[in-house]
């Protein structure tokens, strides 16, 4: 077998044809004057300033702007034509690079690249660098858009000039960045854009907007924008093998604010949302979908030079991704918690909704069986309308018929039915049976009629008198003992009867401290069942997984509306029920729900 044959080349190192052409790109990358202005005062912050002044003005019609600070200035170590030819003479090179990850996040320095004056060209035509250390002569740096030239002079110091500052001009301000560099714009930009630097640093940022007209405001205050909303309480480090720890800030949405998880490098933002890095597999819930807004900081990020958004696909993004992975789950548990406690109280809510609208239920219709309840949970007597009223104080049937108006007056009385035909009461309990008389066209005549009422049976009790007295049963009575209510009336000269059964029902199983009452409903979830609530004894189960209800559920009032149908539909087939009426009640439910679900728009 013939060996290999043996290849031969050679290695080239890579060079630009035209080095110019690599600064320009790096230049154009940058798109955003917001982001070039952020730039800049992200360096004033690196060279620790205190205090950072942002300016627009117009002079001898020149627009311009500047950034100007009080910190250590251009490479305090060397003299000022010197550290400025650095600069000119070092694109694409910064002495940041030299820190180590752990290093700038412990120095909140995000500057890697050495490129961050170049994005000059997205705001203005020119650029002058003006530096001065320790009461010294004044240098500047003059860079020109896509002009390959720089100059370095000396000019001359203002009388009220600092001893040392540093200050960035931008002249000749492209008209489209005016537009987004006005004062509020810029100083809201960058109090989202820095928030991380602003917080850990002691620097006083502000914006002065000379072009502002009239009364309109022209300072505006550099401050660290803060996200509205709970606090998701995880932790605010989040260990990352290998690298610096993630920083945490989460919150659920509140008000109008965009549900967004931002992403910083060292204090600086490298993604308005967690979505952009939908190559990290970070696109989807807990980041998207369940209402989270904040912030995560990883300083070991890699980030593109020129538009310094986004990271490099490296070891770190990957470490950075799979500690995401770790944080979703702690997340998702609290967000579960939440929601589960959020339920809790819209479900109490609820209840007291439901006890509104019911109010005074059980004194008006005493006829309909109410289930048990907890004593805290039932509707309460007087403004919450009393389980167990006196008889004496419930409002007559005569009163409430003689409130209405005919303008053509009942003939006389033709017949008369009692509701509910048949009752059952449980021993030391109380029901009421009403009367309804009409006349011979249907129209009611209780308001003109009188009743006389009579019971047959010795385990009950009739108290009161009218179109609606109340049937009380012996405390010591006999379940399955058995009874008749009778009624006769008179109107018109017309004198007609009826009867109803009664019954002493089985005892209740009350928990001590229970009471009859309006019941908490309990939310069940049945996705593959088609009921939509049932009262079994005396709990009140919904199927929050049926389409009705989830189409409902996030608009509170139609929620109530829906919930007290299905109410009303269980205490009319726990009182009234006749073979063949629960399927009845469902299309009944059905209906309603739905107009309700066309009138909310969906």
């Amino acid at each position: 077998m013939a060996p290999a044959r043996k290849t031969t080349g050679t290695t080239v190192r890579l060079r630009p044809a035209d080095p110019f052409d690599l600064i320009r790109w790096l230049a154009r990358s940058q798109s955003d004057p917001r982001k070039a202005v952020a730039e800049l005062v992200q360096n004033s912050l690196d060279a620790g300033a205190k205090r950072i002044r942002i300016s627009r003005r117009s002079l001898k019609g020149v627009q311009r702007l500047s950034v100007e600070d009080d910190g250590e200035g251009v490479i305090p170590e060397l003299g000022r034509e010197d550290a400025l030819r650095y600069l000119a003479t070092h694109v694409g090179h910064s002495r940041k690079m030299n820190l180590t990850p752990s290093q700038r996040a412990e120095r909140v320095v995000a500057g890697q690249y050495g490129v961050g004056l170049l994005g000059f060209w997205a705001v203005g035509q020119r650029l002058e660098l003006r530096s001065r250390l320790a009461g010294g002569e004044v240098w500047v740096l003059r860079l020109t858009e896509d002009e390959e030239q720089a100059s370095i002079d000396r000019m001359p110091a203002a009388l009220d000039a600092p001893d040392t500052y540093t200050e960035v001009v931008v002249l000749e301000v492209h008209p489209v960045a005016q537009r987004a560099l006005t004062g509020k714009r810029l100083a809201e930009y960058l109090s989202a854009e820095l928030r991380g630097q602003l917080l850990i640093r002691d620097a006083e940022v502000s914006v002065y907007d000379g072009h502002a007209r009239g009364t309109a405001q022209r300072a505006f205050a550099v401050v660290p924008r803060r996200f509205i909303g709970e606090k998701i309480a995880v932790p605010p480090q989040w260990e990352v093998p290998g690298f610096a720890p993630l920083r945490v800030e989460l919150h659920l949405t509140a008000g109008n604010e965009v549900p967004a998880v931002q992403v910083a490098c060292a204090g600086t933002l490298v993604a308005d949302d967690l979505r952009e890095l939908a190559a990290l597999g970070l696109d989807g819930s807990p980041w998207v979908g369940r209402g989270l807004s904040g912030l995560v900081d990883f300083p070991a990020f890699r980030i593109p030079p020129g538009t310094r958004r986004g990271v490099m696909p490296d070891s770190a993004a990957r470490a950075f991704a799979l500690a995401m992975d770790g944080l979703a789950e702690v997340v998702s548990i609290e967000l579960d918690r939440l929601q589960r406690e959020e339920r809790r109280v819209a479900d109490r809510d609820v209840v007291k909704e439901l006890r509104r609208a019911l109010k005074g239920f059980q004194q008006r219709l005493p006829q309909y069986d109410l289930p048990s309840v907890r004593e805290e949970s039932r509707l309460g007597s007087g403004t919450d309308g009393g389980a167990n009223p006196p008889t004496e104080h419930l409002e007559t049937g005569e009163a409430a018929e003689a409130a209405v108006v005919d303008l053509f007056p009942p003939g006389p009385v033709a017949m008369v039915r009692i509701e509910p035909a048949g009752l059952q009461i449980p021993p030391g309990s109380e029901r009421r049976l009403r009367a309804v008389a009409l006349d011979a066209e249907g129209r009611s005549v209780t308001g003109q009629a009188e009743f006389s009422w009579w019971i047959e049976g010795s385990d009950f009790t009739l108290q009161g008198q009218g179109a609606r007295p109340a049937v009380s049963a012996g405390a010591e009575a006999r379940p399955g003992a058995t009874g008749r209510a009778f009624v006769e009336v008179r109107s018109g000269g017309a004198r007609v009867s009826a009867e109803a059964a009664l019954e002493i029902a089985a005892p209740r199983d009350e928990a001590e401290g229970s009471t009859l009452g309006i019941p908490e409903p309990q939310l069940v979830s049945d996705p593959a069942g088609l009921w939509r609530s049932r009262l079994t004894g005396d709990r009140w189960e919904v199927n929050d997984a049926h389409e009705d209800y989830v189409r409902l559920r996030s608009e509170p009032k139609a929620r109530v509306r829906y919930l007290l149908t299905l109410l009303a539909k269980e205490l009319v087939q726990r009182s009234f029920a006749q073979p063949g009426s629960e399927p009845l009640l469902e299309r009944m439910v059905e209906v309603l729900a739905h107009a309700e679900r066309n009138l909310r728009g969906g």
